[in-house]
Parts: structure tokens; sequence; C-alpha cells
């Protein structure tokens, strides 16, 4: 049985074995992170290294290679000084969904602000009303987009769920119970995404209209 605990206990003995002071923090995001991993989930790595290039790179690719079951690796890497200067939108996600294991990101990054999190909300619900539209009209497997169509909107409930309330909530069943009902109906979907496989196609367009006017909605509620 996999052990993530075990997992990252042995990437990080390697990671700071290679990179030494040149590591300046190490943590995971990410369904493992959540405590909602499945067998098939990507384990989620964030590398933060006083310098990057294509020498840290490889080292770092060594390094996931020589992991069992190194398939499952993915993540964020940067330096130090491209992440301060990364979109706070973007760190916004990153630095909420992060379990530290070596060092604070507090210390690398500058302060996340509530623009930070509605910009968050804003350009996530820009990216699946995007989608949705275009997968409506030109793709042929609708139930296989709804999937990662409501895979998305639950990062766009948390962001705007943090805007309404200051609160920041990691996994997505404790969102669903903080939700008011119109966004509950939105987020059952993101909670079990298989049940989607059995979607008559009624459900499928409503499925469809329903994203699109609730992205809507966030977009034009932040300039």
């Amino acid at each position: 049985m996999f052990d993530i605990n075990i997992w990252i206990d042995e990437i990080v003995s390697k990671i700071k074995n290679t990179f030494g002071d040149n590591l300046l923090f190490l943590g995971y995001q990410g369904s493992y992170r959540r405590g909602e991993a499945t067998n098939n989930s990507d384990i989620d790595m964030v590398i933060i290294l006083a310098k990057l290039g294509i020498k840290e790179l490889k080292e770092y690719k060594k390094i996931v290679n020589s992991m069992p079951q190194s398939e499952k690796a993915c993540g964020f890497i940067s330096s130090k000084e491209e992440l301060k200067n990364w979109s706070g939108y973007e760190l916004f996600q990153l630095y909420n969904d992060t379990k530290a294991v070596y060092g604070d990101m507090k210390d690398l990054i500058p302060e996340i602000t509530a623009d930070d999190a509605k910009f968050a909300a804003k350009i996530g619900a820009q990216n699946v009303y995007h989608m949705a539209c275009h997968s409506y009209l030109y793709n042929d497997d609708p139930k296989a987009v709804l999937k990662d169509l409501y895979k998305s909107i639950a990062f766009v409930l948390q962001a705007e769920y943090f805007v309404q309330s200051g609160e920041y909530v990691l996994t997505k069943k404790e969102l669903y119970t903080k939700l008011p009902a119109a966004e509950k109906e939105i987020m059952e979907p993101a909670l079990n995404r298989n049940i989607i496989d059995d979607f008559t196609q009624e459900q499928i367009e409503a499925s469809y209209a329903e994203l699109i006017e609730f992205c809507s909605k966030i977009i034009k509620r932040y300039n």
C-alpha cells in the first residue's frame, strides 16, 4: 500500500542532501495535502531554491526518477527571485494549499491580499467559462470535460468563499458544508466526479448551463 508520509520522508532526505543551503522551502499540496487522494492521484511537490537553472532541474529530475512510483510526482519549482515577483492570485492558492515540510513560504513571498483572492476567483472563473463554452461547441466527450470543469470550479468556489468570509477552507467536503444552497448544487459533482459518468443528456446540458451562469457572475463581479 502506498504511504505518502514514507514517500515524502524519502524524497525530502534526497532533496536536502542534494541541494543543501540552496534549498529554501519544500512542501506538498493537492489531494494528498487535503486528504482527498485516490490511487490515481498525483503528488504535487512545491520546491523553492535560492538559485534555479537547468543544472538544478537536472538534479531534481534524477531525484524524482529515483523514487518509487515516480510517475505520481509533479508540482511547482521556482527560485526565490521569481517567486517574490509571482502573480498574487496564483500565490493565493499556492500558499494556502501547501503543507510545509521544510522552511516557511511566508518568508519568501509578498503578503497575500484580499484583491489577490478576488483575482484568483475571477481568473479561475474565466478559465472555466472559456473551457465550458469551447468544449460544449467542439468536444465530443462532454462527460470527460465536465469532470475537469467541476475539478476546477471547486477552486473557484474556494477562493470566492475566502473573499466573502476571510476563511480558507482546505477540503471540498468541509467547503460544501459552508456554502449557500445554490453553490452547494454546483459543488456536488466536484465531490464525486464519477457520478458524471451516469449523467443523461439533459443533466449534461443543465451542468453546462449552471457552470457558465455561475462563472459569468464571478467574472462580472470583480473589476
